[in-house]
């Protein structure tokens, strides 16, 4: 598959600066382009690097005028890369139908082209829409509705009555609607407390491999619209992720947490029960949210407990000098306890 240097730049909605003729059968990194590929570079030293490559076609920021190589100048050159990957690698649209070894309940309504891999198990009165992908060996419980565009990659489990939205993706290994972790004690033991609640999951959400996401004790969890979730992430019961969150691999949410409208949880972040993260909170890596701790809207914090960053950035500053700082106290000590002596021997 190839395109024109043309034809690339009308479907990035960019300008070209070069040869619109020119033929490119590939996006490449940086490091291993080779002639034909098209490459990005979104400043200066980036645009340096590919200029020495051996990229024929360099996707650039607009406001770049020259280079030595063929140029298609777009407003988010990374936004645009993206799409010059979607260009050359379409998503694969398997076939529709039923595999015969998979197995329907009753009442179950399958919408329009519809695919349904090998060994699928669905359950009863379940409602699956337009063009959705079921991969192998997925199992739908009873009551689940999943939208239309949506693809559940292999080995996908969605317990009871677990809702999905439209253009969902949900990949491999994924758990939606396991029970939540709730227990009472009693007598020296833990008493499960029943979680008959469910799961929503609304429209352009991305779900990673592995994830695992709890039904509520009786109400919905939910992770909103446009939200994505890395691989590993375990949302515990009655957490709502709010529209437009990135949530990074290892991270955990207690139970009846709330994460607002395009917050940013980086890699093994720890959320505690009923926390509240605002509107756009950033939480840098490995992170620790105490439970009920409320974080406001727009904060950056680090740290465990997590802190604002500039103040975690000067402890943190503070306990690199400790092993100095503990050797002057210790040398100070020493003088101090010198001069004692001194003022004893002399009568001071």
């Amino acid at each position: 598959m190839s395109y024109t240097v043309g034809e690339i730049a009308h479907h990035l909605q960019g300008q070209v600066l070069g040869d619109e003729s020119l033929e490119i059968h590939a996006v490449s990194s940086i490091d291993q382009a080779r002639s034909g590929s098209v490459v990005f570079a979104e400043d200066a030293v980036y645009l340096q690097k590919a200029e020495a490559s051996q990229a024929s076609c360099i996707i650039a920021p607009r406001r770049q005028h020259a280079s030595r190589k063929t140029l298609i100048l777009v407003d988010h050159p990374r936004l645009a890369f993206a799409r010059a990957i979607g260009l050359f690698h379409p998503a694969r649209t398997p076939r529709p139908g039923v595999h015969p070894s998979s197995a329907l309940g009753e009442n179950v309504r399958l919408g329009a082209e519809v695919s349904i891999g090998p060994f699928v198990v669905i359950g009863d009165r379940v409602q699956i829409g337009d063009r959705a992908v079921i991969g192998p060996l997925c199992v739908i419980g009873d009551g689940c509705a999943i939208g239309a565009d949506s693809t559940l990659w292999a080995h996908v489990t969605l317990y009871d009555r677990v809702l999905i939205g439209c253009r969902v993706v949900i990949h491999a290994g994924a758990v939606v609607g396991s029970d939540g972790f709730g227990y009472t004690p009693h007598e020296g033991r833990a008493v499960k407390i029943p979680q008959v609640g469910n799961v929503i999951i609304e429209d352009d959400v991305e779900v990673g491999a592995n994830v695992c996401v709890d039904r509520a004790t009786l109400a919905s969890t939910i992770i909103r619209r446009g939200a994505k979730i890395d691989n590993l992430v375990q949302i515990a019961h009655n957490v709502v992720v709010g529209e437009d969150s990135l949530v990074v691999a290892q991270t955990g949410i207690s139970g009846s947490s709330t994460v607002g409208r395009g917050c940013v949880l980086g890699g093994q972040v720890g959320v505690g029960d009923h926390a509240t993260l605002q509107d756009r909170v950033m939480v840098g890596p490995q992170a620790g949210i105490p439970s009920r701790k409320v974080i406001r809207s727009g904060e950056v914090v680090l740290g465990s407990p997590a802190r604002p960053i500039e103040k975690t950035k000067r402890q943190l500053a503070a306990l690199a000098r400790l092993p100095d700082l503990l050797s002057e106290v210790s040398a100070l000590r020493k003088t101090v306890a010198e001069l004692q002596v001194r003022l004893r021997e002399t009568g001071g």
